[in-house]
């Protein structure tokens, strides 16, 4: 079963950037994961079917309000550093600290 993450943000070229170079890295790793960005104004429609959701540090804010609002669904903000790497692996690795 594909674990689902969608990265949310305020809707940035960049983030879709992210999510890519973020896909990569799970791609080789071989891990069956599917990550896609979208604007935050998705976020209650999609974040009871994605198994993670994912805050760009521009909508990190919203981070409390996501975690009451979809329990079920694992919730974490990426750091400015984080984000600013547009480093896949720097976020995959810091999500798995995460528990996702």
């Amino acid at each position: 079963m594909t674990k689902k993450i969608a990265l949310f943000c305020s809707g940035g070229f960049s983030t879709s950037l992210v999510a890519k170079k973020m896909q990569d890295v799970y791609t080789a790793e071989g891990a069956d994961v599917k990550v896609d960005a979208y604007d935050l104004g998705m976020a209650d429609e999609l974040g009871d079917d994605v198994d993670a959701i994912v805050l760009a540090p521009q909508v990190a804010w919203d981070e409390d309000s996501m975690k009451k609002e979809h329990p079920d669904t694992k919730v974490a903000a990426l750091t400015m550093q984080q984000f600013g790497s547009m480093d896949g692996a720097t976020i995959v690795k810091a999500l798995k600290e995460e528990g996702i």
